[in-house]
């Protein structure tokens, strides 16, 4: 432990130059490599930058290196040839944001405000098998049919299919059953 702290102490901005190979932990002990893109040694940032899995694109990686083990820094061979800056798609890179937001979105919706963790469970249950969201601390289950608190039985909506609450009703008490909850 104390030659990894040692090595950890000496490393300096010369072991993160531009161009250099660097492989490593982090403080996480999470696996890092590739070349230094930039460093900054005032915040011991670096970014990397990997080959990427479709041709001729660029993985980068923003790297804290305080902490970091067991850094090997291999030197570039020859004069590092600084080259602008890589086109960024941005087209792309809004379409590949929008479906994080709207990800993200209906992650945040399927947690229920104000209820409790059985409620939760339940939903979480039902929703691997069956379309659901929460109304207040009501759980909606294929906009057919409602189950409330306790969450024991199915109600049906206005000009619903009764065939669907008994399926629902069905499906909760095996979930519940499952669970352990009943």
């Amino acid at each position: 432990a104390l030659r990894a702290r040692a090595r950890i102490l000496v490393m300096g901005a010369s072991d993160w130059g531009i161009g250099h190979e660097v492989s490593g932990t982090t403080a996480s002990g999470e696996a890092f490599s590739g070349s230094v893109f930039t460093y900054d040694e005032g915040t011991k940032i670096a970014v990397l930058r990997t080959e990427g899995e479709i041709i001729n694109t660029h993985d980068v990686r923003v790297l804290n290196t305080e902490g970091c083990a067991n850094v090997r820094s291999k030197p570039p061979a020859s004069a590092v040839k600084f080259e602008p800056l890589p086109v960024v798609d941005r087209a792309r890179s809004e379409r590949r944001e929008e479906a994080n937001v709207k990800a993200a979105q209906a992650s945040a919706a399927n947690i229920g405000v104000g209820v409790t963790q059985e409620a939760q469970d339940i939903f979480d249950a039902i929703a691997r098998t069956l379309p659901c969201s929460w109304e207040g601390k009501v759980i909606k289950v294929m906009d057919e049919v409602t189950i409330a608190p306790p969450y024991a039985v199915c109600a049906g909506v206005p000009g619903g299919d009764a065939r669907a609450i008994e399926r629902v009703q069905k499906v909760l008490v095996h979930e519940k059953t499952k669970l352990g909850l009943k």
